[in-house]
């Protein structure tokens, strides 16, 4: 009897188990995370990607704003537009001595890890108590910010530091044309040397071609169309600026800026994919096969084992002898301390420890000695803002992000800037405007960037109105139909989206849907993260070779005006 029951029981006992499973996973909070992204975006695939845009953007709604003109404003306000430099270069060394001299220098000498030379000895030195003949003690405070931002804080008079080491002269000789007062203090601080890093396959092609690797065979390999290469934005990139003045120096060695060296630059910038914004972006490119060439420190590159592994270093140009300056009129006690550093700097032990830390480059290499004023400098970059796109056409859009978190002080920071930075577009580009909240709308189509349609472009700016939640990936896939069917008119267009947002997508079309539509596209993604690092516009602007800026309330109109800049 007992064990004709047995079977039963065990049945009620696991009906039960099942039944408390089962209320365990429903009363469970299931975090919704289906716009996360996964892995790495740039290998999202979807199938038939042309079919799952046309089926989604059936289902997603897309109202049209009143055009309505707005002001445009073309004063300069560069200097005002410059970052807190305490949060956005804060000290790296932070000395405290009766005379202390603050230093600005570059990255690779006042960074992180293997760019810490600078960094390493100013600490050496202030820990040693040292003293002026007066008896008050020195110290060193040390700043890493680049070249160019440097340039631009000393000479639009916001922050003057006692001393500035740019990686070459020609930031020197640039800041001094814009009003800088700069005094040479010492001629080199560290050896460096700029150069191109090419993949061994495409030099050993450039070899059999042209006889030897050197910088004027891999410009006239990129002239001809055999190689892809980038280089660096070269109005905040010493290395980069480099590259631009001898290119145009080997295009006419009496007149960098004729007509004959402006039409061999145009060609140049034609097998130029794109101006990297920073370094960080020109070597993704490169160990993504985007690239097989890009411009390098010797530093930088013997400390990159993937770049040493796989590349040639080819140098060029000017030599990157990190000089340094003093800044303004130096007191007597600032002279004297600044001189002290200076000898503890070139002394046989620090000159040792910058071996240590990659500047040891070939001396061997005879490098460009000819003179270049500042104004010639400035001229150069002015040339490749208006030559870079070498008379290709660019489409861009941009998709503001208006849901409720960006009401007040974040909506405001884009709406300036937007505004702000728009006066970096050069006006034969093609720009359009969506906002997104719960909805997507249309704030103005694309049309070319004439004075009408800066007018619209400011009113529509200055009249976005923030609510709602945020369906990014909605907006996104809208944005890339207008940039497909722009692009239908002028096929030879380079197209561009920027996605300005301050949170995580929680609405409409998941992330894995519309990064294989972007990574089926081809489109550059560039997004800016206001107030919040946000892994999904990383993962969107990594898919193709775009960059991601997290753009905090400081310094968001300088990013963007840059990166407008560089790309338009």
């Amino acid at each position: 009897m007992k064990s004709s029951k047995a079977p039963l029981l065990i049945a009620v006992v696991g009906v039960i188990a099942t039944m408390a499973i089962m209320i365990a996973l429903i009363s469970k909070p299931v975090k919704d995370n289906r716009n996360e992204p996964r892995g790495s975006a740039s290998n999202i695939t979807i199938d038939n990607p042309e079919q799952v845009l046309t089926k989604s953007l059936k289902d997603i709604k897309v109202k049209t704003a009143t055009k309505r003109q707005g002001t445009v404003d073309y004063s300069d306000k560069a200097a005002a537009n410059l970052p807190n430099i305490e949060t956005k270069y804060p000290l790296t060394v932070e000395g405290t001595g009766d005379v202390d001299i603050e230093i600005f220098s570059t990255s690779e000498k006042a960074g992180k890890n293997n760019n810490g030379w600078l960094n390493e000895i100013a600490q050496q030195f202030n820990s040693q108590n040292n003293k002026l003949s007066n008896g008050k003690t020195v110290s060193i405070s040390v700043r890493s910010i680049p070249s160019g931002a440097s340039s631009d804080y000393i000479s639009n008079n916001v922050y003057v530091p006692q001393a500035y080491t740019p990686s070459n002269t020609l930031f020197g000789e640039l800041a001094v044309a814009q009003g800088a007062k700069l005094d040479l203090a010492a001629e080199s601080l560290v050896s460096n040397t700029a150069g191109i890093a090419i993949s061994r396959t495409a030099s050993s092609e450039i070899q059999s071609k042209y006889g030897s690797v050197t910088f004027e065979t891999v410009v006239d390999s990129v002239v001809d169309g055999e190689l892809q290469m980038g280089y660096t934005y070269p109005y905040t990139s010493a290395t980069g600026l480099n590259f631009l003045v001898n290119a145009l120096q080997y295009f006419d060695g009496n007149d960098m800026l004729s007509q004959g060296a402006v039409s061999k630059f145009q060609q140049l910038q034609k097998g130029i994919p794109f101006v990297c914004y920073t370094t960080d972006q020109m070597v993704n490119a490169m160990q993504n096969g985007t690239l097989q060439a890009g411009v390098v420190e010797y530093q930088a590159y013997t400390n990159s084992p993937v770049l040493k592994g796989s590349y040639d270093f080819i140098p060029f140009g000017y030599k990157h002898s990190n000089p340094l300056y003093s800044v303004g009129d130096l007191s007597a006690d600032q002279r004297e301390a600044l001189q002290k550093f200076v000898d503890y700097a070139l002394n046989d032990q620090s000159q040792s420890l910058a071996k240590k830390y990659g500047f040891d480059p070939d001396e061997s290499y005879s490098y460009n000695t000819k003179q270049i004023s500042g104004s010639d400098i400035m001229n150069a970059q002015r040339l490749w803002k208006q030559e870079k796109d070498s008379g290709t056409p660019t489409i861009a859009l941009f998709i503001a992000d208006v849901s409720g978190s960006m009401n007040g002080d974040p909506l405001l920071r884009l709406k300036e800037s937007l505004l702000e930075a728009s006066k970096n577009i050069k006006a034969e580009n093609h720009i359009g405007l969506l906002s997104y909240s719960d909805d997507v709308t249309l704030e103005l189509p694309i049309g070319e960037f004439g004075l009408e349609q800066r007018s619209y472009f400011a009113g529509a700016v200055e009249n976005l109105r923030a609510g709602g939640n945020t369906a990014t990936y909605d907006a996104l896939l809208v944005g890339i139909d207008m940039i497909n069917k722009a692009k239908q008119d002028m096929p030879e267009a380079k197209t561009m989206i920027f996605v300005l947002s301050d949170g995580m997508c929680n609405r409409g079309v998941d992330f894995k849907t519309s990064a294989g539509i972007v990574n089926h596209y081809g489109i550059p993604i560039y997004t800016i993260g206001y107030n919040e690092q946000i892994d999904s516009l990383k993962e969107l602007s990594s898919i193709n070779e775009a960059v991601y800026i997290d753009a905090d309330n400081d310094d968001v109109v300088y990013e963007l005006s840059a990166l407008f800049n560089a790309q338009m």
